[in-house]
Order: C-alpha cells, then sequence, then structure tokens
C-alpha cells in the first residue's frame, strides 16, 4: 500500500487510498477522514442504510459503522421507559433495564444490585418490602368449598401462601426468604416435605419429591401409591 501510495504522490489532487475500497482519492471533495484513516466520501456510508456519513453523527461498534438512527435500532429498548439503552445493560426476570429504571414497584428504591423478589403478581419488590407484614387492613378472606367450609387468609400483595401449613412465607426477623414452587404451589423451605413421613426433600439420588395425585411424596410411599 505504501508503494501504491508513492506512486500515485504526482498527481494532482491525489489524496491517498480509500481504506475500505482500496483505490485513489482524487480531490479533497471526494474524500474524508474518519476513524484515523481516509474514505471516499462514498465508501465511508452507514452499514444499513448505505448513507453517506459525512458531517453527520456515526457510531462505530463490533468493526461496522452506522448512522445514529440506525445504531439506535440495534440497541434493546428498556422495558419501563421503552428508550434505547446506550450505556450499562441491567437484565432481570428475561427483560432488560436501564440499571436507574430498575425499582421496587412498592418503595421506588432502585434494585441495581440489591436482592429482590417478586410478588404472586410478578411485581418487582425490594426484599424490605416483601417481607412487610400485611395490616389488618390489607387480609382478605376467601371461602372455599370442600368436604366443609374453609376459610384461609390471603394477602391481598407481596406474601405467598404455603400450600402444605397455611401460613405466609415471610421472614420474621427481616432476613431474605425463601420459597419452593412444586405442582404449582408454594412451600416453605421447612414444609417442603413427604406428606406421610415428612422426609425433607433433597437433591440427592432417590430423595427428591415424588408427587402422586396431587400429593408430595417420598420415593418410597410414592412407590406404595402407586401399586395400589
Amino acid at each position: 500500500m505504501m508503494m501504491r501510495c508513492l506512486e500515485n504522490a504526482d498527481v494532482e489532487d491525489f489524496i491517498g487510498l480509500c481504506a475500505k475500497c482500496k483505490e485513489n482519492i482524487i480531490g479533497h471533495e471526494n474524500g474524508c477522514k474518519a476513524l484515523g484513516a481516509l474514505y471516499h466520501v462514498n465508501c465511508f456510508v452507514c452499514q444499513k442504510c448505505r448513507d453517506p456519513l459525512v458531517k453527520k453523527p456515526f457510531y462505530h461498534t463490533d468493526g461496522l459503522t452506522y448512522c445514529e438512527k440506525d445504531y439506535l435500532d440495534t440497541l434493546e429498548k428498556c422495558d419501563v421507559c421503552e428508550e434505547h439503552i446506550k450505556e450499562r445493560i441491567l437484565r432481570a426476570v428475561d427483560k432488560q433495564y436501564h440499571p436507574e429504571c430498575f425499582k421496587c414497584t412498592d418503595c421506588s428504591n432502585c434494585l441495581d444490585g440489591v436482592p429482590f423478589t417478586l410478588d404472586a403478581t410478578n411485581n418487582v419488590l425490594c426484599v424490605q418490602c416483601y417481607n412487610n407484614l400485611p395490616g389488618k387492613d390489607e387480609i382478605i378472606y376467601e371461602s372455599r368449598r370442600l368436604s366443609s367450609p374453609a376459610h384461609r387468609r390471603v394477602p391481598k400483595k407481596f406474601a405467598y401462601t404455603c400450600a402444605a401449613c397455611s401460613k405466609l412465607i415471610i421472614s420474621e426477623d427481616g432476613a431474605e426468604t425463601y420459597r419452593i414452587i412444586a405442582m404449582d404451589k408454594d412451600f416453605h423451605v421447612a414444609c417442603y416435605k413427604c406428606e406421610v413421613c415428612e422426609a425433607k426433600f433433597t437433591n440427592d439420588e432417590g430423595k427428591g419429591c415424588y408427587p402422586h395425585s396431587d400429593r408430595l411424596l417420598c420415593h418410597t410411599h410414592y412407590k406404595e401409591a402407586v401399586a395400589q
């Protein structure tokens, strides 16, 4: 390339070689300098729409050059404000956010780098809001007819109800809480056990949960239930 530049040095109005097409650039009006290199005006174009980028804002990413509009179209949008995410992106619950837009839906505190959880309707909550005990005015009672009338406390928001003990899955001391989901139901960790022998379920082979007829059973009692 250096030799070719020297060969054309005596050509009138020779500017240099185009970094893209490697051809001579003749005349200042036909060339431009960008990204530390020389280009023909018609070679320095948007990767997508092919419009010339001379005297226009442009973006260079992954070795490709875009006009401003087409560059923004390559970016993901924040699930909250629906604006393009130009800098750091935060991914959570299968969505993407500006870090400053990812907030607790109750107290509005930013959750960037902070533990969070979801309520029963998939609202994002900080642990403190999730663990707040509902007041009397935030409790409703739901009647369900089984073999006889039964009543169950159901919080309007935040807390899940354990399917085994019917108590709210909350922390008494403000610490982070955990719940186990099985058969589309929620359980305290301590309540996740065989309904017959009360053996705790683990990830060890043969020690897991074997659901049968809407019941949580260990392997031994599952085999007995199936055999009946």
